[in-house]
Order: C-alpha cells, then structure tokens, then sequence
C-alpha cells in the first residue's frame, strides 16, 4: 500500500479510479490509511465477492492475493493479475491499465 501511495503522481494521469480492495474491516482500513498516511480509498470486501470477481482470492485462505484489475465503468473485468510486490510494477501497471481503459 505504502508502494501505490509512493506512486500517487501517476494517480491524476490515469484514466479511472484506482481503489485498493481487501478483506479488512473498514475500521482496520481507517486505521492503516492514518497510521500510513494514505490518501487513496480503500474498499472492504470482507465476503470476497469483487475478488472472487477479478479472480484474486488466495486458494490456501478467505483473503485477497496481491495483484491489480482492471474494470470498465459497468463492472465488467477487463484483465486481472496476480502481481507481488506491485509498488515495483506500479508505473508499468498504471499505463497498461490506462490503454485498457482508453480503448473501452
């Protein structure tokens, strides 16, 4: 979380919006976006229903793999991926989902 918040100047040129999903409580999230300073939203997704979606659930446990997805403006998955540590692929991520997005 720490790596898409060092990668936050790629945020006003990207073409959508960038969440990051987890299995955590909404308190938790509270919690970590103060105690990291984060100013991106976090989405709860305690029953797993969007990462089952984007296909990110961890086989070996209920919670979420590390990973991005793309979606278009009516939900539908565009691409998904597994990707561990994302800060090190953010930029490369960003413009790739970018085109994704641009040619919706």
């Amino acid at each position: 979380m720490v790596e898409l918040q060092n990668s936050k100047a790629l945020f006003s040129e990207f073409p959508g919006n960038i969440y990051a999903v987890s299995v955590s409580t909404e308190r938790d999230h509270t919690n970590l976006k103060k105690q990291l300073n984060l100013d991106y939203p976090l989405v709860s997704d305690d029953k797993l229903e969007l990462i089952r979606k984007v296909e990110l659930v961890d086989p070996n446990a209920p919670k979420s793999l590390r990973g991005f997805a793309v979606l278009d403006k009516d939900g539908n998955v565009l691409h998904s991926q597994e990707l561990d540590p994302f800060g090190n692929e953010a930029a490369n991520i960003f413009s790739y989902a970018a085109e994704l997005l641009t040619n919706e």
